[in-house]
């Protein structure tokens, strides 16, 4: 029904998007950017949707425009060699700005933000010039498009969001489009622009570490490295399996064998007083390919160097930490990215209630504390390359383990 009243709009004559009053159709960068966040607001796919024209309206615009100027013609046989250009602009066929938009909300959450209490603080939108060869003649249909960056106030948290947006779209005097990528919690474009390097060395360091793992897993798995020679990488431990052997490998060995999964870092307080850094991995049991073995490593108050700790997970989602040695003992419960619970003295019972919240590690750092865990030397970690951030980080997320 959406392509067939454009449609006959555009083809008896009347502008197109012109009657669509129903749907609030801005005219202004602002009206749409109001619906945007109102989308948001309201986590509503479905408006989100009718935002963005849909690809039979577009392409009756270039096989159909009133615009028969040399320059308009030539332009739009460009398009016209294209058509499924113009698919990548209506959400019936481009699935991936809902998946995108379904991705900022989720990611919002997961960073403490609350969609229903966002008011539009401001935006900044640049004009988006044509650099696909395949979009030449797009001009004709829309001859302004914009993107840029979209700062949103959540009222109850009291934290800025950033948000990228792109592929806004001015067709016939209406405002179309608004195809969101990412939101990082930031109060300008620098500092977005630098969580977001920062991210992807994260990610692209994770990604590598993880296929390291796996390479790893894969040849202990097929016997090519002793395990127990594994940890210290030397030639000594590659061995070729001896097939004449009679010896039946330890099944007790076997199950002990692990990978690590992922790895996150959190800072907080004891008593909301003495600050406190902890680092924590994932591993998964090989032979189930089940998350079920953690370790770790923290330091709070004065403490120069880390602390190693012994990981528990109660089926309950309970978190035992325990020094080693053990000195002291942290009980804590997880939800959204967030620990809470305590810490107590082993020896007179004297404790702190703690709040940890993830936080984000440069590359080396995390090097560092995987090196500190697998060769069960501990030390100093801290990067002084790191800005100190004005703020204390907010972020929450949620591990999904």
């Amino acid at each position: 029904m959406k392509y067939f009243l454009v449609l006959l709009l555009l083809l008896t004559g009347i502008p197109a998007f012109g009657k669509h009053k129903y749907r609030g159709l801005p005219r202004t960068e602002v009206g749409l950017m109001n619906n945007v966040i109102g989308c948001l607001h309201y986590k509503d796919t479905v408006d989100y949707y009718y935002l963005f024209p849909p690809f039979d309206t577009l392409w009756q615009m270039v096989m159909h425009n009133p615009d028969r100027s040399p320059e308009a013609v030539k332009a739009l046989n460009e398009l016209k060699e294209h058509p499924t250009t113009l698919l990548e602009f209506d959400p019936y066929y481009n699935r991936s700005i809902i998946d995108r938009f379904c991705r900022v909300l989720s990611k919002g959450e997961d960073s403490g933000i609350h969609w229903d209490q966002i008011v539009l603080q401001r935006y900044e939108l640049s004009k988006q010039v044509i650099t696909q060869r395949k979009l030449v003649g797009y001009d004709v249909i829309s001859p302004e498009r914009f993107k840029g960056y979209i700062f949103v106030r959540d009222l109850l948290g009291r934290l800025t969001f950033c948000i990228t947006i792109t592929e806004i779209q001015k067709i016939q005097g209406y405002f179309f489009g608004g195809q969101l990528v990412n939101i990082l919690e930031a109060s300008t474009i620098d500092e977005y622009l630098y969580k977001e390097q920062q991210e992807q060395k994260y990610f692209q360091y994770v990604a590598k570490l993880r296929a390291a793992d796996s390479l790893r897993a894969d040849s202990l798995r097929n016997g090519l490295i002793d395990s127990t020679l594994a940890k210290a990488d030397t030639p000594a431990a590659v061995k070729k399996p001896n097939v004449l052997s009679v010896n039946i490998p330890d099944e007790d060995s076997a199950k002990t064998r692990k990978e690590v999964v992922d790895r996150k870092y959190y800072e907080g307080k004891f008593d909301e007083e003495i600050p406190v850094k902890l680092f924590v991995r994932y591993m998964k049991d090989l032979r189930t390919g089940v998350v079920s073995y953690y370790d770790g490593l923290y330091k709070f108050g004065d403490q120069v160097n880390y602390v190693k700790l012994n990981i528990t997970r109660s089926p309950e989602g309970k978190w035992i930490m325990e020094d080693d040695p053990p000195v002291g003992t942290l009980e804590l419960e997880l939800a959204n990215k967030v620990y809470t619970g305590s810490w107590t003295n082993n020896e007179n019972q004297t404790g702190y209630d703690v709040v940890l919240k993830q936080s984000v590690m440069s590359e080396k750092k995390m090097e560092l504390l995987d090196k500190m865990l697998e060769t069960g030397i501990v030390g100093s970690a801290d990067d002084p390359a790191i800005p100190i951030k004005p703020k204390p980080k907010d972020t929450n997320d949620d591990e999904g383990y």
